[in-house]
């Protein structure tokens, strides 16, 4: 029972003041360290410790993938001009293909190495009566020097990379993977290829490594500098110990104009390019 009589009972300001009975240690005198902003409490020392080991472990995860990713882009490949063959040992009016080895394993490759007709050639013919239609049966008694061409075409499929292969009976290519297809100059005809396929560039040189066909940077070179024509004979080599060389590869829109080398699923053009590498 509390004695409400006025005067009587604790005082209010001893009530609520400091404790100053005993105590089990007495605190050590001077300023608290804690408002020191230097000072760090061992909770504050772990903490540090966990954030930079982490740091670290991520960086050492993050950047061997990033490098991988980003590096071949940054880099390149390193590319030359690699001797695939005597131009005789390629016959006319056929798609030769072969494997190709770079200066390093990721340069190596297989090409299509078209020595057939141009453009228009057949129309042409159709025209003047030596074919029935289009599809008719060339043959080189037929053409002229300037009817043919030389074409190197990447193997690599424009969509995901899958090797295409080429159908002699129909003069085309196809994915064995999606079901991508491509016309005699490798131009999308159906499926999901962005793009054409790819085209290398290509020249021919005489024994004596002298430029006998340059290239023009379109992939296309046409064969009349190193062919002759007897009368109604058939078409056939001049120099037969000439040299066929493939070099740098690069991609093509559909009217078979250059851009630089892209990767399987890329467009070339439109929106969808610039979007590509988001």
């Amino acid at each position: 029972m509390v004695d409400e009589t006025p005067g009587i009972g604790p005082d209010p300001e001893e009530a609520t003041g400091r404790y100053a009975g005993p105590r089990a240690v007495d605190p050590p005198g001077g300023p608290d360290p804690h408002d020191d902003p230097a000072f760090i409490t061992r909770t504050r020392f772990l903490t540090n410790i966990a954030v930079v080991t982490g740091g670290v472990m991520t960086a050492a995860i993050l950047v061997p993938v990033v490098g991988f990713a980003v590096a071949p882009t940054l880099g390149g490949e390193d590319f030359q001009w690699v001797d695939i063959g005597a131009l005789s040992t390629f016959p006319l009016m056929e798609v030769t293909s072969l494997a190709v080895s770079g200066p390093d394993p990721e340069a190596d490759r297989r090409v299509f190495l078209r020595m057939r007709e141009k453009k228009g050639v057949r129309e042409r013919l159709v025209q003047e009566g030596a074919l029935e239609d289009v599809t008719g049966n060339l043959t080189l008694e037929m053409l002229q020097p300037a009817d043919l061409e030389m074409v190197a075409m990447w193997n690599r499929c424009a969509h995901l990379g899958c090797p295409v292969n080429y159908a002699a009976g129909g003069d085309n290519y196809s994915c064995p993977c999606h079901g991508g297809a491509y016309d005699s100059r490798g131009r999308v005809t159906a499926g999901p290829p962005p793009r054409p396929l790819d085209r290398f560039d290509a020249k021919i040189v005489g024994p004596d490594g002298n430029d006998l066909v340059k290239v023009d940077g379109t992939g296309v070179i046409s064969l009349e500098p190193v062919l002759r024509k007897s009368g109604s004979g058939p078409v056939e080599y001049t120099t037969p110990d000439a040299r066929v060389l493939v070099g740098k590869p690069f991609s093509i829109d559909d009217d078979e104009n250059v851009y630089e080398l892209h990767g399987p699923g890329e467009p070339v053009e439109g929106i969808l390019s610039n979007l590509y590498p988001l």
